[in-house]
């Protein structure tokens, strides 16, 4: 099994090109939308519970941003998700949602791998892998359709 940070990038790729596919085919927008609200929020509580409560101590200020964003990222969906798929609205609320979504992944992908391969050994990274696939699972049990 690869490593949680190749794991969180590649849920990071899968949610790009579900992103992708929302914006230029409306045919499967619904279907889309169903899987981005198991994905999206399965994959952030995965985070939280993994690599954070692991780094929580050891960089204070990187998970209190980090967790900053999810929050925002939560907020900004909760309302996306309100907005029907043939509402004039719905485009412009999913590229702000993007936007959102896209900022915290480079902001994660940047200082937040940074710290976790700074205070984690690889045995750490590698551990966390199979604790962070659990979490999606069950955080996918709770999602309502």
């Amino acid at each position: 099994m690869p490593q949680i940070l190749e794991l969180i990038r590649e849920d990071h790729d899968l949610i790009r090109a579900l992103f992708d596919e929302l914006e230029s085919n409306p045919e499967t927008r619904d279907v889309r939308c169903i899987t981005l609200r198991r994905e999206l929020p399965g994959h952030m509580y995965a985070e939280e519970a993994t690599l954070y409560a692991h780094l929580r101590e050891r960089v204070p200020e990187e998970i209190r941003r980090s967790l900053d964003e999810h929050t925002e990222v939560r907020e900004t969906f909760a309302r996306f998700e309100k907005i029907p798929l043939r509402d004039d609205a719905w485009m412009p609320a999913l590229v702000d949602l993007r936007e959102r979504v896209e900022a915290h992944f480079a902001s994660e992908e940047g200082e937040v791998f940074a710290r976790a391969e700074e205070h984690l050994d690889r045995s750490d990274l590698f551990a966390l892998s199979e604790t962070f696939e659990r979490e999606k699972v069950a955080a996918a049990r709770y999602v309502t359709v």
